[in-house]
């Protein structure tokens, strides 16, 4: 069999000699004298710049702790005014639940005349019921509603989104007659 041709191979040239190193790069470095309390005091900039970050230090310090104050000072005082606020609000609701319960009372007479006896006593019924809401809203404070509605939602869930979507659908006709009026 013939041998395939082969390419030319390159020559490799031979390694130039090294030139002789210098003088002065074989000598070592003159050792650093090791630093005095004379070295720190020929440093005055030095001296002024770690000064200066010790000041910067503390004043960011304190100024950290005034806004952390401040941020406590206003949480503080949002947290009274949301109290405030809701407790206006039960008061206002309990009063609106109250009026509710006059005006079922007042109409069970009317109901007795219109549609029987026992429409009447359903009248009186559901007129007791919601003054009683009435009380317990008056007579609770917030915690303790938060705490029974917690309950009751845990207890009944179902009943508590109901509850929920009725309560949503009158404020709704109430801001709506609110807002035509």
């Amino acid at each position: 069999m013939a041998k395939a041709a082969t390419p030319a191979t390159k020559k490799v040239a031979a390694p130039r000699p090294k030139a002789p190193a210098k003088a002065a790069a074989t000598k070592a470095a003159p050792a650093r004298k090791p630093a005095t309390a004379k070295a720190a005091k020929d440093h005055p900039i030095r001296d002024q710049l770690a000064a200066t970050r010790d000041t910067i230090k503390s004043e960011a310090s304190k100024k950290a702790a005034s806004l952390k104050e401040e941020a406590s000072t206003l949480a503080s005082q949002a947290s009274t005014k949301a109290r405030d606020a809701a407790t206006k609000g039960k008061d206002k609701a309990a009063e609106a639940v109250g009026s509710l319960a006059k005006m079922l009372e007042d109409s069970a007479g009317a109901v007795d005349t219109k549609f029987g006896k026992q429409y009447g006593d359903y009248a009186r019924s559901a007129a007791t019921t919601v003054a009683g809401l009435a009380t317990t809203l008056d007579k609770k404070d917030l915690d303790e509603l938060a705490a029974s509605t917690k309950a009751m939602v845990k207890k009944n869930p179902a009943v508590a989104v109901g509850a929920a979507a009725v309560i949503g659908f009158v404020l709704a006709r109430m801001l709506k007659g609110s807002n035509n009026g």
